[in-house]
């Protein structure tokens, strides 16, 4: 064996051992069991923030309805103030389409959707909204666009008859709000249960952050009511994360009887 054949496998033992170690380094790091002082630090942490989450979803809450109550402004001074639904004359000075794309490689294994955006001039700014095909499709560089403002933001547009709403500021508040208490929950709970890193790599707890989007979904429907065909949808999202969390994890669980006690799962 020459001396650069030598070299090469020493190296390539160097590199297998290294591997090896950082494997082990992995998987005791998975495996470390935090200390109950900082489980419990944690808890707490998590619990204020569930207090401070919920309080936010409150008051974006009661935004939310004053919007849905608010009439249109029948004078300026409302429209400042924020008290009733301003309606402005705009502009619209471009039209954009943009791909969104997942994916990679062939054609058959990316999947594509097209956003339609206009720009909007409002007078005292310029902004970019997204729009449907249809709202987007009638309106052309220079039309007229009416606008509805709530609280400064964009509420809602008509564009030669095509009308696009859009979510209140507090409604979206609402919606992370929503989120917050939901994921922190589930930190306190895994604190509560152990905290190994390890588990929140498995099937339950990649499940629990999947069903944030249900969640917000459902409270936003339960607290402001919604149609038929988004309860449906929602549920028809809840059961697919359920059934598919459940799958995962009863194939984790397999998995794990076969390889035994004390082999990395």
């Amino acid at each position: 064996m020459g001396i650069k054949e030598m070299e090469a496998r020493a190296r390539a033992d160097l590199q297998g051992k290294s591997g090896r170690d950082d494997s082990q380094k992995w998987v005791r790091w998975l495996r470390w069991r935090p200390p109950v002082w900082l489980r419990v630090l944690v808890m707490a942490v998590a619990a204020a923030g569930i207090v401070a989450s919920a309080q936010w979803t409150v008051d974006a809450y009661r935004e939310s309805v004053t919007y849905r109550q608010a009439g249109d402004c029948t004078a300026e001074r409302g429209a400042r103030t924020g008290s009733c639904v301003g309606l402005e004359e705009a502009r619209v000075v471009d039209k954009t389409e943009l791909q969104d794309c997942t994916g990679s490689g062939s054609s058959s294994s990316r999947s594509c959707t097209t956003k339609h955006r206009l720009r909007i001039d409002e007078g005292r700014r310029i902004e970019w909204l997204d729009v449907s095909g249809d709202t987007y499709d009638a309106a052309y560089r220079g039309s007229r666009a009416d606008v509805q403002i709530w609280q400064g933001a964009v509420v809602g547009i008509t564009v030669r008859g095509h009308t696009q709403t859009f979510p209140s500021p507090s409604e979206n508040s609402m919606h992370l709000g929503t989120a917050a208490v939901w994921l922190l929950l589930g930190l306190t709970l895994w604190a509560g249960l152990g905290g190994l890193p390890g588990t929140l790599l498995q099937p339950v707890s990649i499940g629990w952050a999947l069903f944030t989007g249900p969640v917000m979904l459902l409270c936003d429907y339960a607290l402001l009511g919604a149609t038929t065909g988004k309860w449906l949808l929602t549920a028809a999202l809840t059961a697919a994360i359920i059934g598919g969390t459940a799958v995962a994890h009863r194939h984790e669980a397999a998995k794990g009887r076969r390889e035994g006690p004390d082999k990395p799962s």
